[in-house]
Order: C-alpha cells, then structure tokens, then sequence
C-alpha cells in the first residue's frame, strides 16, 4: 500500500488498529535495561500555533553539575575520572530526553581513552552502553566482553552484557550475566536481571511471584532499580494478562520518578490497550518531541479521531525519513508498528519486522512481526517468531491470539 497523506484510519485499517490496541507491547529502554530508541532529526515545519512546544530542553536535573565537570575536564584533559562522570551524566540526559545527541556527547568525551588500544574496563563499559543504546549489539557485546575478562568485578558491565543478550534472545547467556553481577550490584537489581530473564524463558510466574514479594518487603532499594523493578513487574503482569496488576506497578514506579521516559511510554501503551487514548494523549502530548511519544500519540490520535493525528503522524514520518538517512538506522521496530497501525500498511510492515528479527528478539518485536504477519494475510511469514517462542517456552497472554494461527501456518 502506497504511502498516504492522511493517517485516518480506513474501515480496514480501524479493524487492525482494534485488534492491536490490546496488544501493545514496549520495547526495552533502561540503561540498567535495553536499547535506545532514538529520535531523528524532523525535516523543518510550520507549528500550528506560536505557544507549540517545538523542542524541550533537558530539565536541570538531567546535567546537573556537567558545566563544572565540562570545565574541569578542559584544565585537565585526561582526568579519567572526571570524564567518565560526565559521560555518565550525558548517558542519563540522553536516556531522561529520548536525544541520541547526549550519547554523541558522551562517545566525544570518552574519545581520548578509545582511541588507545587499552582503554581502561570502566571506560569499555561506558562504550558498550553507548553502543546499546545506539542499537549497535555487536560492538557492545565485544567491548563488555573485553572489559570484564580484564576486570570482572565491574558489576555495571555484568548487567548491561546481561541486557543486550536479552534483546537478543540469548537467554541462556544472558542469565549467566545475571549472577555473575550477583554481589557486585544492589540485590534488587541482580534479581531483576534474572526474572527478566526468566519471565521470558518458560519461568514467568515463579520469576513474577519472587520478584513481587521481594519488591513488597525491600526497604533499602535505589530508586533507580526500584523503578525498573517496578516496570519489569509491571511488564511481567501484563505478559499473564493481568491488566490491573500491571497497572499497580506501572503507578508504584511513577510515584517513584514520574519522569521515567521508558515507564510514560509503557503507561501509554496501557492507556490505549483500555481503550482510553485521550488519556495517553494527555499523557504524552508534552513529550511530542520524543519519537516513542510521538508515534504513540499517532496511534492514540486515530483511535480518538484527534484532528492533530494526521499532525502527528507526518512529523512522525519526518523523522524516520531522516533517521534513515543516516548510516545506522535503528528505529525498524517503531517504523514497522507505524506502517502497521497507522498507516495500515502490513506488507511493509512485515518487511521491516523481519528485517528487525534479525537483531532485537524482545516480546515487542514478536508482537509487531505476528501482526504483521497476520494482518498481511501470510501468518505463515512469522514462522521463525513461533519457532522461537516454542524453543523457549515463551509465555505471553498478549501474543496468545497470534499464536492461535500456528496450526494454519503449518497446514
């Protein structure tokens, strides 16, 4: 289906958009967690009115300090210890603003150790997360790989290799990198590292039921991984189907920190799947600057017969239009939910959804391949996900109903 300018949903592509509200699924976005998803530069436009927010600066909070560290760094050029902090606060801007930009800003100013046969493990580590937020999995494996046979009591390095394995599917080792940071890393966050895993792997209500209990009773927990205890607990109810429960974590870790772009994201995605997308509009409208926001609000926009969905929608395209312009495009997953429900277009969809597979194996992207799929009329085109999810004894309530055309897919 050729590309159109208007995203009003067609009577078919209202159909598609209905069967996947109560199927959304996020990707993984934690610097503790998975991978970026990146926000493109728009090609330029007019805004609708002159108080439209067109770019948010980062809160205060986000670079606190990074003027005197910026400046410190400059009288001493290789003060490593100065310049990891302020890589790690560039990290946090980039993950708390959804702007790659931050991740540039923390690669230049690990530069002068990188670019040195041996960089110290600690600057490796901070390498990799910057490699994984830029989806380039293969570059941090390597690097985290290297770091902690030189240093394996970097228990920051244990959890990110144990998170990129993860997105990729290689539970396995992505288990082993969990108790590996074992003793090294708060207990909270070690044993979320395994029930992630677990919860995708044939153990998702004993991982879900440890990880609750321990969460009810901790005391002492960094509000960091308390968050992203939360939003694994939450994602964990969600994978049974237990909607409400979802909800209680999703809000435990917003009362936490209401800012977490990953958590706003997933409130979204349960804001649609209940059917009440002008909530998730309200939600996320003051974030439309972020790509995960602003292909939200076109999803949501549609459902709610928005006038400003088609707004969205375009700027939405904009961006990817750029972004893929650039020599590493990593927005597939994004775009092929794009092209699916907005645009209702599931041969593309499908396209980029397999080329997708090839590198990022969360619950999302088999979400968004299945549709696809099914919406294409092939089920069949997404065997490589069900021989997956079979291989692993994946349980998920959300891809139950794509999972149901198995039989025809083999017939």
């Amino acid at each position: 289906m050729p590309m159109t300018t208007s995203c009003r949903a067609t009577t078919k592509g209202r159909g598609i958009l209905n069967q996947l509200r109560r199927l959304t699924l996020p990707g993984l976005f934690l610097f503790l967690g998975g991978a970026f998803g990146g926000h493109a530069v728009a090609a330029p436009y007019t805004p609708e009115s002159d108080d439209q927010i067109l770019q948010r600066l980062p809160t205060p909070e986000a670079l606190e300090g990074a003027d005197a560290l910026q400046q410190r760094l400059a009288n001493a050029p290789r003060d490593l210890d100065t310049a990891e902090r302020l890589a790690r606060l560039y990290i946090q801007a980039a993950q708390r603003e959804g702007d790659p930009r931050y991740l540039g800003y923390a690669s230049a100013t690990l530069a002068p150790w990188l670019e040195s046969a041996d960089a110290p493990p600690t600057v490796q580590v901070l390498a990799a997360t910057i490699a994984q937020g830029e989806h380039r999995f293969t570059q941090a494996r390597h690097l985290l790989r290297q770091a902690l046979k030189e240093n394996p009591r970097l228990g920051q390095g244990w959890l990110t290799l144990a998170v990129v394995t993860q997105v990729q599917g290689q539970y396995p080792d992505s288990l082993d990198a969990c108790r590996n940071a074992a003793n090294l890393v708060p207990t909270g966050a070690t044993l979320t590292c395994q029930a992630s895993v677990l919860a995708l792997s044939g153990q998702l209500v004993p991982a879900y039921t440890k990880l609750q209990r321990y969460a009810s009773a901790a005391t002492d927990t960094p509000d960091d991984v308390a968050v992203w205890m939360q939003t694994r607990l939450a994602e964990m109810a969600w994978q049974q189907g237990a909607r409400q429960a979802a909800l209680t974590h999703i809000e435990a870790g917003r009362n936490i920190d209401r800012d977490d772009r990953y958590l706003r994201n997933l409130y979204a995605d349960w804001l649609i799947a209940e059917s009440r997308p002008g909530a998730a509009i309200a939600l996320l409208k003051p974030h439309a600057d972020q790509d995960g926001a602003l292909l939200r609000l076109a999803i949501a926009g549609i459902a709610a017969e928005d006038r400003r969905a088609d707004l969205w929608a375009q700027q939405f395209r904009d961006r990817m239009a750029a972004a893929q312009r650039s020599a590493e495009f990593a927005h597939l997953r994004e775009l092929a939910r794009f092209k699916l429900t907005v645009e209702q277009d599931p041969e593309a969809a499908l396209d980029l959804a397999r080329d997708n597979w090839r590198s990022q194996k969360e619950p999302a992207d088999m979400h968004v391949y299945l549709a696809a799929a099914q919406a294409a009329g092939d089920p069949s085109a997404a065997q490589d996900v069900r021989d997956f999810i079979l291989e692993n004894e994946l349980q998920d309530a959300r891809l139950a109903p794509f999972l149901d055309h198995r039989a025809e897919a083999g017939s």
